[in-house]
């Protein structure tokens, strides 16, 4: 017969119950795995801000010009970028009614020319025979009356012949300041209604821009303050500026407000150009973190987690200014203290971490 081992294996099996059911041998387990973070260190706030605030430059003087009549494109010496002179022509329309429109106006207002040369010799005529009691009192007020209805006559149709020369020079489009050709919409012979916009011209001299401003901004903003522009293109060039042109209000709530500034003009400046507004800004000195280290869950509380001797401890703040990727905050904090900025949500207090910096 063989001999029993029921006994020894039942100890055995207790006793590894009893390990596994020790919640402080599992609690050491965990506590010996520490968490991989990174963190930050706090930082201390400058007093004193930048801010930039990005536009396109362009001329003072500008114009978007068209044709007050409709026709096709027939002429248009300039060339997109072609510098121009005052007067000079830049684009003429045909349209087959204007020429005619003239030419019949001239001719009738030659024709009532010659008719009121002829009444004006009748009037003297019938006013002779009436004085020699030849005709009534009545036939000369009929050749006067006749005289004044021609005069009125040849008033209007002068009217019309000085409106025909008005449509006839409005297919031309002249230059009306010295510039640039900026935009073209048109090609010869395409048609061109009256009011459409055939071309765009930037004046020389000065440039400006135009840049929305936040309202929180906005207060910092009067006609004519001494701002700084960089032209981050031109090597970060740095131009002064004057804001002649602050809006009144912004395109709606909580929208932005429209600043105009203007800046000399420049060798190498020219329309087009991007343009930065330099703004430096007084803020309260204080300590920064960033935004990812802090920690809200809804209790209108705000924590980060500082790193302390291997672990984390919640240190509550009231968060301040923000700016970019950093907050402002107050609390028991120091500058150079660590903070946690990855996976804050699921850290508990006094939890072992390892820092990745």
């Amino acid at each position: 017969m063989r001999p029993r081992v029921v006994l020894p294996i039942i100890v055995a099996i207790g006793a590894a119950l009893v390990t596994g059911c020790d919640p402080s041998s599992g609690s050491e387990t965990a506590d010996a795995q520490p968490r991989a973070v990174r963190t930050e260190p706090v930082r201390v706030a400058e007093g004193i801000r930048e801010i930039r605030l990005s536009g396109v430059s362009r001329a003072v003087r500008r114009a978007t010009l068209s044709f007050l009549v409709s026709g096709t494109l027939a002429e248009r010496p300039v060339e997109l970028g072609q510098v121009v002179k005052a007067g000079e022509l830049l684009v003429r329309l045909f349209n087959p009614g204007l020429e005619p429109a003239v030419a019949s106006g001239e001719a009738r207002v030659r024709e009532l020319d010659a008719r009121l040369e002829q009444l004006a010799r009748d009037v003297l005529r019938a006013e002779d025979l009436h004085g020699r009691g030849l005709i009534s009192q009545e036939e000369v007020e009929r050749v006067r009356t006749e005289q004044a209805a021609t005069i009125a006559s040849r008033d209007l149709a002068k009217a019309n012949l000085l409106e025909a020369h008005n449509q006839l020079a409005q297919a031309r489009i002249v230059a009306p300041f010295d510039g640039a050709i900026d935009t073209i919409h048109f090609q010869l012979g395409e048609f061109i209604a009256a009011g459409q916009p055939v071309l765009a011209l930037s004046g020389a001299g000065g440039l400006e821009i135009e840049l929305e401003i936040p309202e929180s901004l906005i207060a910092s903003f009067e006609r004519g303050r001494e701002v700084s522009l960089a032209f981050p293109f031109l090597g970060n060039r740095i131009v002064a500026g004057t804001v002649v042109h602050v809006g009144d209000a912004g395109g709606r709530s909580g929208g932005l407000f429209p600043v105009e500034i203007r800046m000399p003009g420049e060798p190498g400046l020219r329309p087009g150009m991007t343009a930065e507004l330099v703004l430096r800004m007084s803020g309260e000195s204080g300590l920064i973190v960033p935004l990812a280290a802090v920690l809200d869950p809804g209790t209108g509380r705000p924590r980060v987690f500082r790193v302390a001797d291997g672990r984390v401890e919640p240190v509550f703040v009231t968060i301040g200014q923000l700016s970019g990727n950093l907050v402002q905050v107050s609390g028991p904090l120091s500058a150079g203290d660590r903070v946690v900025v990855t996976g804050v949500s699921s850290l508990t207090p006094g939890q072992r971490v390892e820092e990745l910096r």
